[in-house]
């Protein structure tokens, strides 16, 4: 279907970022690797390392930033999952220089908070989730914590998650 995140074969996305060699970071589900597709596409591939107890987290996650089209957020390319993976590919975002950051994220949070039908609270920013693009563009990351409430609602009790920092 148009639009929504692509499909892939495990196999193919443990060659694409050489047996998950080159690592860019982690955080409390998993690790993410910097990856190649066959078209030679530049990739970040995150790799949930306890897949049978965050199956609910990827769900999660696959569902919220595959149905989320912003220019200050990650874009989620696609996902795999078998018995021992799982895996979300997203676009490889360039680290290298921290400009326009802080209004760019300060841009996709409010997007989610205030220019959507539902809401969608984040639940963990913090360094580790903003990517630079090769333009620069700050972009919002990793939605397996979030959650989506309606408009209506000007408060939300929820517990704390994430990790600290």
């Amino acid at each position: 279907m148009p639009g929504l995140p692509m499909w892939f074969l495990c196999e193919e996305l443990r060659v694409a970022p050489s047996n998950f060699e080159e690592k860019l970071g982690g955080g409390g589900f998993g690790s993410v690797f910097k990856g190649r597709l066959q078209d030679g596409t530049s990739v970040a591939v995150k790799h949930l390392e306890k897949p049978s107890l965050d199956m609910k987290g990827f769900l999660a996650e696959v569902k919220t930033i595959g149905s989320i089209h912003h220019f200050n957020l990650v874009k989620l390319i696609g996902h795999c999952k078998d018995k021992s993976h799982q895996l979300l590919v997203y676009g490889y975002l360039n680290w290298q220089i921290r400009k326009r950051i802080a209004i760019d994220v300060a841009k996709g949070l409010a997007y989610l908070h205030e220019e959507r039908s539902q809401k969608v609270i984040h639940l963990d920013v913090k360094p580790q989730k903003v990517l630079l693009d090769e333009n620069f563009n700050g972009k919002v990351s990793d939605f397996g914590l979030s959650k989506v409430i309606d408009r209506d609602k000007s408060q939300v009790v929820t517990t704390i998650r994430g990790n600290p920092g």
